[in-house]
């Protein structure tokens, strides 16, 4: 796998467990991150400076997801440094240009695409571009499907990721009298974070009383986000594990508010641990949030639908429990052992 950087986020913890159970079943795995430009989370800049030949850290160095792969960090983005294989895959748009390049012997180029990355990024031309390489293209949602064949008359296949069953699950939900509202806090535009703030301060200036959760790995200090809010609430700082289930489990509804998603890890989570889910039309989202079955759906960017739908909720706990059982029905169809079985089906495929 060669990625670009390995920073804390959903989208990687996804990639090392594929590269886990891959290695589990004998496969030999490697993951490479790309010299320039890199943002290596925790990494010293002047250690990356200096690098100047192949530095391989430990799987350990990596204390956010489990991960028993060796990081193999490039000097400089040269094919030399990329060992011979049968199946190649890029996982972000930086990498997919260069793994498009490399000789045939580096192994046949899968592009396996987590988010239509041109949507948000500061470099929308060169993103925009990758999708159209000669690469087979694996994505987690039949909208990233539908987009790739409607923008750039791309075929993909969908493996939709699965939520970590034996870290996400809550035996039996019990229910706040002051209800509780969990929110993921992320300072990119697109994730919604601030519309979402302003859905539930309408809710609360029409005088329903709830409790506000927010957890998010950005900020330490939650104090401006309270000053910006205009009230102060419950957060957590980077919380994984155990700890992440507990503040799911506490929970009645989860707000997701994201102008997009290739997929939406987070709230398929929050799902699993029965919190009954309030989002937006992600487009990702819609493989598990069925409006009115297994979650209330609005328009992207709709505030006003968005508190709406948690005021629908706070009103009638007939469907707030509903949303919950099926939701959590929903979210645990998808399992890793099929879809580790998936990509490994496509990848012998592609070899035969």
């Amino acid at each position: 796998m060669v990625n670009q950087y390995a920073r804390i986020s959903g989208g990687n913890r996804v990639l090392f467990e594929y590269a886990n159970r891959l290695k589990k079943l004998g496969h030999e795995v490697r993951w490479f991150v790309l010299a320039k430009p890199i943002r290596w989370y925790r990494l010293d800049k002047k250690i990356i400076a200096s690098i100047k030949r192949v530095v391989t850290l430990s799987p350990e160095t990596i204390d956010w997801a489990d991960n028993a792969i060796p990081i193999e960090i490039l000097p400089t983005n040269h094919h030399k440094y990329i060992s011979e294989a049968d199946i190649l895959v890029a996982t972000a748009w930086q990498t997919a240009d260069f793994a498009a390049k490399l000789p045939a012997k580096k192994g046949i180029p899968f592009y396996f695409i987590l988010h239509y990355e041109s949507l948000w990024t500061r470099y929308k031309s060169e993103a925009v571009k990758t999708y159209d390489l000669p690469m087979k293209k694996l994505t987690i949602s039949n909208w990233l499907k539908n987009t790739l064949k409607k923008n750039h008359g791309q075929n993909a296949d969908v493996i939709v990721i699965p939520i970590d069953q034996d870290m996400f699950y809550c035996e039996a939900k019990k229910w706040n009298a002051k209800r509780r509202i969990c929110m993921l806090h992320h300072d990119y535009d697109w994730k919604g974070y601030e519309d979402g703030i302003k859905a539930v301060k309408e809710v609360i200036a029409r005088g329903y009383d709830l409790q506000l959760v927010i957890f998010g790995e950005k900020l330490e200090d939650p104090q401006p986000l309270f000053d910006a809010a205009g009230f102060n609430f419950e957060y957590h700082y980077r919380p994984a594990g155990e700890q992440l289930r507990k503040i799911y489990t506490s929970c009645d509804i989860f707000l997701c508010s994201s102008w997009y998603e290739g997929l939406g890890l987070t709230a398929m989570e929050a799902m699993a641990c029965r919190c009954s889910l309030v989002t937006t039309d992600t487009g990702g989202c819609l493989e598990y949030a069925i409006d009115g079955e297994t979650a209330l759906v609005s328009a992207s960017r709709d505030i006003s639908g968005l508190s709406q739908n948690l005021i629908r909720l706070l009103e009638d706990e007939a469907l707030l429990e509903s949303l919950s059982e099926h939701g959590y029905d929903k979210v645990n169809e998808y399992n890793w052992e099929e879809s580790c079985d998936q990509l490994i089906g496509f990848f012998n495929e592609s070899l035969a």
